[in-house]
């Protein structure tokens, strides 16, 4: 049985409890010790930090972290040093130089780093995949879309929430690097783009109504040395919460992942097909990685597409504010939510022309939001 400490305790760090205590009754793994109860009791000991779990414990195999972006790569680094696999909440760290250090760190290890994109562990990946081989014809464009409805609360929930940079360390919030982290993260490894080789540049055009530093609302565009862009465009300023897609449109058809509900809607010519598939949970993926060299469905090593997009959002200038008339604000107090005008129209105009908001007319939209990041 392998031995799990997990960092974070609250917020999504409950989320891998409850994952881990599935497995647990399985007779697969037990937590043995955890930072940052707040007093709570866990039925497991609990320290103020992971440097003092592992000068306590020395059986620890797996260190499950979902502490705030800002620390998983100092975090991952103690671990590594003790000689424990990760499980590594997204995004995995806050910027590409610590992404790649990290890399040579496990390497240097031996030990594995499992990166917490639910949604690489649905078989819909490879469906996409096969259904671009097989029965859409010519890629022709690969589109990102998401609109969530986020509150003035949510911002509210923790004190990173919402920040670029906190107490002069990048914190790398955003729609982008965090909220919709996922669906750049699903059409990256959709299409297959793992290295930094493969990428040209990567265009942002960065929008915020919220009153905070991130960005949430943004256009990007990734263009690829060996493919078709991936256009993407977020929002958390929407009327409405929406299932976020990745869509593939080719020559005879198209097909749609619902990546939140791993649900897959093509079609090319015909009535539409809906596909409902099947998600393997990441933590027992890397149980089976450590104890039965399974592969690993979101090694580290291939985030490079999501990590090149992070960069860029974050080495760009500071998201651009969206002025109050254009925007309606709903709601009162922690409820409240704004929406930029044409928020809809726009995102589908986006997509659909390769263009950002401020070609697509936007009233909001600014060509001086633009900017174009290239890997070194």
């Amino acid at each position: 049985m392998l031995t799990i400490a997990q960092v974070g305790l609250r917020g999504f760090g409950k989320i891998h409890l409850e994952r881990a205590a599935r497995l647990a009754g399985l007779g697969r793994v037990e937590v043995v010790a955890g930072c940052r109860s707040n007093g709570q009791d866990y039925g497991f000991p609990c320290y103020e930090n992971l440097g003092e779990v592992l000068s306590h414990r020395d059986n620890i195999d797996i260190v499950s972290i979902a502490s705030p972006i800002d620390t998983h790569f100092a975090f991952a680094a103690q671990a590594l040093d003790y000689g424990a696999h990760i499980f590594l909440e997204k995004p995995p760290v806050a910027s590409l130089d610590q992404f790649r250090e990290l890399e040579g760190l496990a390497d240097k290890a031996g030990k594995a780093i499992q990166v917490g994109f639910q949604s690489l562990g649905s078989a819909g990946i490879n469906r996409m995949k096969e259904l671009a081989a097989t029965e859409l014809g010519e890629i022709r464009s690969v589109q990102v879309w998401g609109m969530w409805l986020r509150t003035t609360g949510y911002f509210q929930r923790a004190r990173w929430a919402g920040k670029r940079v906190l107490d002069g360390v990048r914190v790398a919030d955003g729609v982008c690097t965090n909220a919709l982290a996922h669906s750049i993260a699903t059409a990256c490894r959709i299409v297959d783009l793992v290295s930094l080789d493969q990428i040209e540049s990567v265009e942002t055009e960065l929008y915020h109504c919220f009153n905070t530093e991130s960005d949430d609302t943004s256009w990007v565009k990734i263009r690829r040395n060996d493919g078709v862009p991936i256009d993407v465009s977020l929002t958390l300023c929407g009327p409405t919460q929406e299932n976020p897609t990745v869509t593939l449109v080719g020559s005879r058809g198209r097909a749609q992942f619902q990546y939140t509900e791993d649900v897959i809607i093509w079609y090319n010519g015909g009535a539409p097909h809906v596909e409902h598939v099947a998600r393997t949970d990441l933590l027992e993926n890397l149980v089976d990685h450590i104890e039965k060299h399974v592969p690993l469905l979101v090694p580290l090593a291939q985030n490079a597409g999501f990590m090149s997009v992070l960069e860029a959002t974050q080495s760009a200038p500071e998201p651009m504010q969206i002025q109050p008339e254009h925007m309606v604000w709903h709601g009162e107090g922690a409820d409240s939510h704004p929406v930029p005008d044409g928020i809809e129209t726009f995102q589908r105009t986006c997509l659909g022309e390769g263009i950002g908001y401020a070609d697509a007319q936007a009233p909001w939209g600014d060509s001086a939001a633009k900017a174009v990041w290239k890997p070194r």
